[in-house]
């Protein structure tokens, strides 16, 4: 933790100090107010703004109107974010039904390694089983699946997609359940903008953005910083002398040059660096992350039509974490296990060609390559103390794909979509060494048998717009997604229960469906309606073997309190549901929006765990709501009250420990103000769980509940120059 501390000296004086000279050097620059929408010429009015539907999405790998796609797309606009009072990207994405982490706590205070993200209930651990997209470089971290999701400021943000249902004809691995297409603001003209938002908790979150555009170049610049003292994340009742808040800080940097000679040609280079801080609720269980990315690539339309683009990335990360074992009455700690290094590489590629053909066919045709390695370097069995063992594990894979998609509109009402890919992948190189500390005698010493696997997903859809109210579709999919490092290969711990690695595991497989419409019967009134069905085959999960005191294999000593699981494929799971959305604008004022899903989850064969056959998915409440009611008046007040609803679900396989139902609501008041040489200003006020409601986020075998985030209060000003 020292040592991350001090490589990230030079940052933190960048973002304190250096941050604010780059905000005077700025000040002489002029744009557009974001604020207001211009009034009408007619009435003085402020123009309606809401539209039924975005322009175009990306999350095909290919620009498209939204009406074009036949699935059930959510778009969260740039003007939608800032009427949330979420601070961090899982939070903003709540409000969308279909989304969920292993846990329901916030990434503010969540350990990184539960924030694997799922749709539609797809997935009973940890590991993301949706692909997690940022200017099309994916985010999902190479070694665990799951998602950093603070390396994202919300003010970087143009718009998030997010695509529902299998995905892996186009994007391959982790697709499993959808794609979350996050698209960044590019570099305007002389902007500078910068955020300071300060809220209860001892919380501080700054942003400062600039971007200039000179002839064919342009840049943007981003310093991000974000502190809190967070929230005790036990239940009051159970809270002993070792609970303390869950803490924790990070700055981001990020950066982007385009260069654009031409309208038919582009090149870019991007590139981030993240650092992360946490106290995970005791003195003894901390985490730290240092993070980076580099992309670059391009684009070329040629004169016979055919669009070209390339992308080239890589991804440098280390990460450390320490667990422990709390004691009766939770007084006292033991450390149980000192993950100090976990580091991980990922370097990869997309090479794409699309182009209209006959005026009907636009056929997209790519391929991508991934290379990952990682290994986790950790202390464990504390014995009088100190620790005894020491354990390196880890390997490589290796991900290859080429794909095929045709869309075909023989006529305007009608349009079709073949797509098919294949998957390649290998894992490699691993292996699983554990030594005594003291002596340096080996004790376990095991390599793993090269594998790998081959993976066809392909994809039908048809989508029919009989008037330019109502649009009908469905599809037909299947997807896959390989086992990560971490699955295959790292044992966790979380508190007294514990989860061994399973190098054996198979890829999932999913096959689905789904149909739907959206329907606008009058001006300004979008509903949309879909239903699903989705089965896996293999999928990872959890699974408890037997509960402590005592040995247990493959775990080894469980303490009293605690459970052995062990990750392991089960046969066969089956997700199908349900969903509504309905969009309504009742006048330039007043708008209501509201989502609704219901979802069905059951293991239907485990032949290996037959206690699990009949039990619901782990993880995946069956019913989940979210409503929404803005008014905007720029001259008076603009108000967001948004209300969620999560049902009860189960934290664990044996459907023993259930997580309640909760609602919470949300709300968000902004106003532009004129200040003086600024070309648009704004003062925002946001509250989190208004009501202060508490409810249960998590729960252990011995009965420890920790729970979700209470009243949040945060408020500050936005500044454009």
């Amino acid at each position: 933790m020292t040592v991350g501390r001090r490589r990230c000296a030079l940052a933190r004086l960048i973002s304190g100090g250096g941050g604010f000279l780059v905000v005077g050097a700025l000040t002489w620059l002029t744009a557009s107010s974001w604020g207001a929408p211009p009034p009408s010429p007619a009435t003085g009015e402020p123009e309606e703004s809401f539209r039924l539907e975005p322009v175009v999405v990306s999350a095909g790998r290919i620009e498209q109107k939204l009406r074009d796609v036949p699935a059930n797309v959510t778009v969260l606009t740039r003007e939608e974010i800032q009427q949330s009072p979420a601070r961090t990207v899982d939070d903003l994405l709540r409000q969308i039904p279909g989304f969920s982490l292993f846990r329901r706590s916030s990434s503010i205070v969540a350990n990184p390694s539960t924030q694997g993200v799922s749709l539609r209930g797809i997935g009973p651990s940890a590991v993301s089983r949706t692909l997690v997209l940022l200017d099309g470089v994916p985010l999902n971290d190479p070694f665990g699946g799951w998602v950093y999701w603070s390396k994202v400021p919300l003010e970087s943000i143009e718009r998030i997609e997010v695509v529902r249902g299998g995905g892996s004809a186009v994007y391959g691995n982790y697709a499993l359940g959808g794609v979350i297409n996050i698209v960044t603001r590019r570099p305007e003209a002389g902007v500078a903008q910068a955020k300071l938002d300060l809220g209860t908790r001892n919380t501080v979150d700054a942003d400062l953005l600039a971007s200039h555009v000179m002839g064919p170049w342009a840049a943007s610049l981003e310093a991000n910083f974000f502190r809190t003292d967070g929230y005790k994340i036990v239940r009051e009742d159970q809270r002993g002398a070792i609970d303390i808040n869950a803490d924790s800080s990070h700055e981001t940097f990020n950066g982007r040059i385009e260069y654009t000679p031409s309208v038919s040609s582009s090149l870019f280079l991007a590139g981030s660096f993240f650092h992360e801080e946490r106290g995970n609720g005791t003195p003894l269980q901390t985490n730290s992350t240092e993070a980076g990315y580099i992309a670059t690539g391009g684009r070329l339309r040629t004169a016979d039509g055919s669009d070209w683009n390339l992308t080239l990335f890589s991804n440098l990360q280390t990460h450390d974490q320490s667990f422990s074992s709390a004691a009766t009455g939770r007084n006292s700690e033991t450390p149980a296990l000192d993950q100090f290094d976990v580091p991980s590489t990922a370097v990869g590629a997309n090479f794409q060609w699309a182009k209209r053909l006959f005026h009907t066919h636009l056929v997209t045709a790519g391929t991508d390559l991934r290379w990952i390695e990682g290994e986790t370097n950790e202390d464990f069995r504390f014995v009088s103390g100190e620790f005894t063992r020491r354990r390196k594990a880890g390997g490589e894979q290796q991900l290859a794909g080429i794909y095929l998609q045709d869309i075909f509109t023989p006529t305007p009402a009608w349009q079709f979509t073949v797509a098919g890919r294949f998957d390649y992948w290998r894992s490699f190189d691993a292996s699983r060494l554990e030594r005594d500390i003291q002596t340096g005698a080996v004790t376990l010493s095991r390599p793993f048998p090269d594998r790998d696997e081959v993976a066809f997903s392909p994809k039908l859809a048809v989508l029919y717009r009989p008037t330019d109210q109502l649009s009908v579709r469905g599809s037909f999919y299947q997807a896959f997604r390989a086992p990560t490092i971490n699955e295959l290969f790292r044992p966790f711990r979380v508190r007294n229960d514990i989860t061994e690695a399973n190098a054996g595991l198979e890829p999932e497989r999913l096959i689905g469906g789904e149909v739907g419409l959206d329907y606008a019967p009058v001006k300004n009134l979008l509903g949309r309606f879909t239903a699903f069905w989705n089965e896996v085959e293999d999928s990872v999960a959890n699974v408890t073997i037997g509960a402590g005191p005592g040995t247990i294999l493959p775990c080894g000593f469980v303490p009293a309190g605690g459970v052995c699981r062990h990750k392991q494929n089960l046969d066969r799971t089956r997700i199908r549901g349900i969903e509504a959305e309905l969009k309504y604008h009742l006048d330039a004022h007043w708008a209501v929006s509201g989502s609704y899903l219901f979802s069905d989850t059951e293991v239907l064969s485990a032949p290996n765990q037959p206690q699990l056959e009949g039990k619901r998915i782990a993880q995946v409440p069956e019913h989940r709501l979210s409503l929404k009611l803005t008014y905007t008046n720029p001259a008076l007040i603009n108000v967001s009250v948004q209300g969620r609803y999560v049902g009860d679900q189960f934290e664990d396989d044996l459907n023993s420990l259930k997580l309640g139902d909760f609602f919470v609501v949300d709300l968000m008041l902004w106003r532009p103000i004129p200040i003086p040489k600024v070309s648009a200003g704004e003062v925002f006020l946001g509250v989190e769980n208004l009501f202060d409601r508490t409810y249960e986020a998590g729960k252990t075998t011995d009965g420890i509940v920790t729970i979700g985030a209470p009243l949040l209060v945060h408020g500050g000003i936005r500044v454009r120059f």
